[in-house]
Order: structure tokens, then sequence, then C-alpha cells
């Protein structure tokens, strides 16, 4: 597992999904297959662990953390909306992470951003995965609610 206090040198893609279908992003399995999906993509070589799944009212994130990677993704399905975050030390098509994700959601339409930076990894352990992923989950779903409310005004 990552050890939490080392920072690793890498690409970091953020993948935004809107007007996707809601039943798919409350499918919590489907989430999961979909984060294994995406870390099969950057570990190849490694084995993947079965993601962490936290389900709350808003919806439903999973998440996994490799060796030199970690995939996860916030669903939110009263928005229509997901958050893929992706972070490997080694460069990958961002097409190849994100393709799969968009026509398992039906996204209707979507922003992505990559950038080379560090990073701290995520924790491994399930535990203080599960609450690292919580956290993030409210950030997207900040940035989502404050995104919606600009479309609107």
């Amino acid at each position: 597992m990552p050890n939490a206090d080392a920072l690793a040198y890498g690409m970091h893609l953020v993948y935004d999904g809107g007007h996707a279908d809601p039943t798919r992003l409350a499918d919590g399995a489907l989430i999961a297959r979909m984060v294994r999906r995406v870390a099969t993509v950057l570990a190849a070589d490694e084995g993947v662990p079965d993601p962490v799944v936290v389900e709350e009212a808003s919806g439903v994130s999973a998440g996994v953390a490799l060796t030199e990677a970690s995939v996860s993704i916030h669903a939110f399905p009263g928005l229509a909306t997901l958050c893929l975050d992706v972070f490997s030390v080694q460069r990958r098509q961002a097409e190849s992470l994100y393709g799969p994700i968009e026509g398992a959601f039906a996204i209707g339409r979507s922003t992505s951003r990559r950038a080379n930076r560090a990073r701290a990894p995520r924790p491994g352990d399930p535990t203080t995965l599960a609450r690292r992923l919580s956290g993030e989950r409210a950030y997207a779903e900040a940035r989502f609610t404050d995104l919606d409310r600009v479309a609107q005004d």
C-alpha cells in the first residue's frame, strides 16, 4: 500500500461529466466496477484491490489506491453529474481513462483538466481511504452545486 508520507509527481486528471443517467449514477456496483476498470488500465501489472465504496444521501463514491496511482469516482444522481479523479506517476492517454466512464454513465456533457503535479498518495487502508473519499466528495459536491447555480444565473 502507498506510504502516506511520500509525495509522488505525475499526471492528475479531473473529469467532470454532466447530464448523465441518474439511475446509473445511483448504482454503487456500477461505480465500483468502473473504478476497478480505470485502475486496471493504470496498473496492468499490479493486482487491483476491491474499491472502497462510500454511500451518502447525495450519492456514491468509490476509490482505490494503488502503488503508483489512485482512482476515485464521485457520483451525484440528483445533479446528474459525476467526477472522475485519477492520479498516476505514469503518463496515460486521458481518453483511455474517461472514455469508458462516458459510455457507462451516458454522459451528455463533460469537462476535464489534466496537469502534472506532486500529490500525496491516497491512504491504502479502507477506513482512512473512506474518510478521504468522503472529504473529496464534499468538495466535488460543493463545486458542482456552485457550477449549477452559476449556470442558472
